[in-house]
């Protein structure tokens, strides 16, 4: 009787064990994608870009330094936010 709880509590270890590396890799592979695009994104950054930050405000880069850029929104005024912040370029 016992023999058959020991092999049912093995075969359950092992299939969580499965579930979890399967999700870890399946999970890797998407922080790497996602990784390399921002990295790309980051790159291209570039005075006159449009550009989407964050809290979903649009904009035009009217300077880009290591840190922080400066973004001019429609009404004209312009912010500094991270560079960071910015989610596409447009």
């Amino acid at each position: 009787m016992w023999q058959n709880i020991l092999a049912s509590s093995i075969v359950m270890i092992v299939f969580i064990f499965l579930i979890v590396g399967l999700y870890g890799l399946l999970n890797i592979r998407k922080v790497k994608t996602k990784k390399q695009y921002f990295k790309q994104m980051h790159q291209e950054l570039k005075v006159g870009k449009n550009v989407i930050i964050s809290s979903s405000l649009y904009g035009t880069l009217t300077r880009v330094g290591d840190e922080t850029v400066d973004i001019k929104v429609k009404s004209g005024a312009v912010i500094e936010v991270s560079r960071y912040a910015i989610t596409a370029i447009i």
